[in-house]
């Protein structure tokens, strides 16, 4: 049940994300607006999966490793440069973090996007010059789904008290609004 409360809290805030989101990504036609989205996604996804692997049970299944994609994105600027790249700017208002079930509600919003890469890469495939630079919105290819169902039985099977799952539900939340803010200010 954990699940259904998920995505009844989030659903408008992940709304409203895209409408910020998905305008830029359609306007996205140069190599440099491109490595501009890609900054974009890797000044909050970095800073927010670093909370989350701090502080994520061990007992994740399959861990959390497989699920980071912060450095899929500096893979992809790499690429397009045809060198190692800075890393850019942070993004230093991420949701708290402070037990596990916070970290679950953090990458549940980190997973719920990574359903839509798919979609996002078919939107940027018209930009030149970067085919070889998708790693990161290519998601997880075809385990896209098996990597979700995983997460959701995981969720779907936490037993924290009231009060935890309640924190769990609103890092999601946060999770959508904090990254909605960053991705308006870099406008």
């Amino acid at each position: 049940m954990m699940i259904k409360y998920l995505r009844e809290s989030t659903e408008p805030l992940h709304q409203e994300l895209e409408q910020v989101l998905i305008p830029r990504i359609k306007q996205t036609n140069t190599q440099a607006a491109y490595i501009s989205l890609l900054q974009l996604f890797y000044g909050y996804y970095y800073p927010l999966e670093q909370y989350i692997a701090a502080h994520l049970d061990t007992t994740f299944p399959g861990g959390f490793d497989q699920r980071r994609k912060a450095s899929l994105l500096l893979q992809d600027m790499a690429a397009i440069n045809g060198a190692p790249v800075e890393p850019p700017p942070l993004c230093t208002d991420i949701p708290e973090i402070a037990d596990a079930g916070q970290a679950l509600g953090a990458l549940y919003g980190l997973e719920r996007a990574a359903l839509g890469e798919e979609v996002i890469s078919q939107l940027l495939h018209n930009v030149p010059d970067v085919a070889k630079a998708f790693t990161f919105f290519e998601g997880y290819g075809t385990n896209s789904q098996a990597m979700w169902d995983s997460f959701e039985h995981y969720l779907d099977g936490y037993n924290g008290t009231d009060v935890q799952k309640a924190r769990l539900i609103q890092s999601a939340v946060d999770t959508f609004l904090k990254f909605k803010l960053w991705a308006s200010a870099a406008k």
